[in-house]
């Protein structure tokens, strides 16, 4: 599979911790905090999988996360070592909007 680095940002809302990804405008949400890197990992790893089974482009037609995002991360804690999943394909990095 080829390399990716995707960078996310975790937040709360509405009871529920979400996973924006920056270089591609897509997330994801979970009930518990320390459920969110193996489920990120998990989603994208299937979605790289299944578009280069298909022989399509990984993230064909994504674009960029809102600059808010952005933001957010670059303001962001970094997620407890505990809580990274270890050797995510994709390469993913996780930080925690206060």
């Amino acid at each position: 599979m080829p390399e990716y680095r995707i960078r996310a940002v975790i937040f709360q809302e509405a009871g529920w911790w979400v996973a924006q990804c920056l270089e591609y405008r897509y997330a994801i949400q979970t009930k518990r905090l320390d459920e969110m890197p193996r489920e990120l990992t998990r989603c994208l790893t299937w979605m790289i999988r299944l578009a280069l089974e298909a022989g399509d482009e990984p993230f064909k037609g994504y674009t960029p996360a809102p600059r808010r995002y952005w933001e957010m991360f670059e303001h962001a804690t970094p997620l407890p070592q505990m809580l990274v999943a270890p050797s995510s394909e994709p390469d993913v990095e996780l930080r925690i909007a206060a």
